[in-house]
């Protein structure tokens, strides 16, 4: 009986060569995938940064609305809080007129003290250190009545000035004759006196203003574009003048930091160029900078400030590098993205 192998030689040389085919394919795949992974660095550790810009309040009060939350993108000048401040308009008045009051007695100081002294006739009068002592002891007596007035000294000094000019007069008196007359005259004050009224009239000028300024300081805008890390603060909370409100990453600074081995570090070098996928986008850039004091010492991510997001880095004895960001994206970035970077290498 014949055997017709035809058939089956068909049958064979058909899916044998598909076969062969296929094992080719893959050989060749995998020699691709080999030799792509050895000239290709990966880098897994890297994510988007920026400069972070805290956001103060002006003047202490009650937080009365937050009108971001975090992660929000917001535009300089976007309107990011409102602070219900503590001044009133009662300490304002008082603070307006202190400073009335110190300009007046700046004004009466640069004009000098006019003092009235008692000029003794005959060959018996006083002498001109007498005088002097007269004049200067006036003077006194009358800055501190100024000075009581305004609150500044106690009833005590006053009355102590008071009665060394009198004792003054009656030291000068002792020189006259029976016969006595008056004479009127200025005595300029002391540099020291002007110096002391002036620092005091710009003393009061800088309480008003700054309380003036707190006054208005009810709204705290944006003032950079970017994304918002909200600090440890909420609706109702007493906050201080300075505390920090929110943190933005600033968009205009921003770019992909990444954490790299001793052993990655040594295959890179400033302005090498490589490509990333930063959440499904394929992008590429340069190496722009590498911080080789970040080795080994966790510090905070790049650019972080007081109650911004970025979290303490485990201390590995990675070294961060900058990886510029195309300006032409078609989405926005936002700090915290996460990316894979690739960095072709010469085999």
């Amino acid at each position: 009986m014949e055997v017709d192998v035809t058939e089956k030689f068909k049958y064979l040389v058909k899916y044998g060569l598909v076969s062969v085919l296929a094992l080719a394919a893959l050989a060749a795949g995998g020699l691709w995938y080999y030799q792509n992974q050895q000239t290709t660095l990966r880098i897994y550790d890297a994510r988007v940064n920026s400069t972070m810009v805290g956001v103060k309040a002006l003047a202490g009060g009650k937080l009365g609305e937050l009108a971001v939350s975090d992660g929000e993108h917001v535009e300089a000048g976007q309107l990011i809080a409102r602070v219900e401040v503590s001044v009133t308009e009662e300490q304002i008045r008082q603070l307006e007129q202190t400073v009335e009051l110190a300009k007046q007695n700046l004004a009466q100081v640069r004009q000098g003290q006019t003092v009235t002294v008692p000029v003794p006739g005959g060959s018996f009068a006083a002498s001109a250190a007498a005088q002097a002592d007269v004049a200067r002891a006036q003077e006194r007596m009358n800055r501190m009545q100024e000075l009581f007035e305004m609150g500044a000294v106690s009833a005590n000094a006053r009355d102590a000035a008071a009665a060394d000019y009198q004792a003054a007069v009656a030291a000068a008196s002792s020189y006259s004759a029976p016969s006595v007359s008056y004479q009127t005259m200025t005595q300029p004050s002391a540099p020291e006196v002007i110096q002391s009224a002036e620092l005091s009239v710009r003393q009061a000028e800088a309480a008003l203003e700054n309380a003036k300024k707190d006054a208005m300081a009810t709204e705290i805008m944006a003032p950079v574009a970017g994304t918002v890390y909200l600090a440890d603060v909420q609706e109702g909370s007493e906050i201080r003048p300075g505390q920090v409100i929110v943190n933005i990453g600033d968009g205009d600074n921003i770019w992909l930091e990444a954490r790299v081995t001793k052993e990655q570090l040594a295959k890179l070098h400033l302005g090498q160029f490589v490509s990333y996928d930063l959440e499904g986008h394929e992008l590429q850039g340069t190496l722009i900078e590498i911080d080789e004091k970040s080795e080994g010492h966790g510090e905070t991510a790049a650019g972080a400030t007081e109650g911004s997001a970025p979290q303490q880095e485990e201390d590995d004895g990675k070294t961060r590098v900058k990886i510029s960001l195309p300006s032409n994206a078609s989405f926005d970035y936002k700090p915290g993205m996460k990316a894979t970077v690739r960095v072709k290498q010469d085999v």
